[in-house]
């Protein structure tokens, strides 16, 4: 089981062209700190978590992107056990990225972006 993964590992790891994957990858080749949680959890279980705060974020108008598909990516991929990043471009007002990895080999299976306010951010679209 791996413990660390470099920036450049990580940015490898993308090969979705969502656009939460590529502000992410932004965020992180501008040099944005990000923590990975090395304890697999299931694919159904980081779903659930995520509709929940989905919901919560929409309800207070929050600005999101790419939640439909990282909640469907999420979905295919079952019970399979999946690590948790979070990439965090807030201090260059952009958004908090978190990201679903497969661990064999290291690929972004989902990911989207929430923001802290909803001044001046994009608008919320239902998904």
């Amino acid at each position: 089981m791996m413990n660390e993964v470099s920036v450049s590992e990580l940015i490898a790891a993308f090969d979705s062209e969502s656009e939460a994957s590529i502000q992410a990858k932004s965020a992180l080749i501008s040099g944005a700190p990000f923590e990975i949680w090395f304890e697999l959890q299931p694919a159904s279980k980081l779903r659930g978590i995520l509709r929940g705060r989905v919901k919560s974020l929409q309800r207070r108008s929050k600005p999101i992107v790419g939640a439909a598909e990282c909640l469907a990516n999420l979905a295919e991929k079952g019970e399979q056990g999946l690590l948790v990043a979070y990439v965090d471009d807030r201090a260059r007002a952009g958004y908090l990225f978190p990201c679903y990895l497969d661990p064999h080999p290291l690929k972004v299976v989902g990911c989207l972006g929430f923001g802290s306010s909803s001044e001046g951010g994009p608008e919320v679209r239902p998904e």
